[in-house]
């Protein structure tokens, strides 16, 4: 998700990635968002935001599913 740092961060972040971005193609070549969401390190829950990384993922068109439990690893 280097492509999306710039939308999921926690201060700083867009939430709102453009749809033809690199973050987008990332999102939606993603086989399983899930497993890209449940691979976030405890350093990386420090810098970005779970909100924010779900609503890129619904805005590029992967979304999680509700009620899906985002924590990392």
């Amino acid at each position: 998700m280097r492509d999306c740092w710039q939308h999921i961060e926690k201060k700083l972040g867009d939430q709102y990635p453009p749809l033809h971005s690199a973050c987008c193609n990332a999102i939606r070549d993603a086989k399983d968002i899930h497993y890209v969401c449940d691979r976030f390190t405890a350093h990386d829950l420090t810098l970005l935001s779970l909100a924010k990384f779900a609503m890129a993922t619904h805005v590029c068109g992967n979304g999680l599913r509700a009620h899906t439990h985002c924590a990392g690893r």
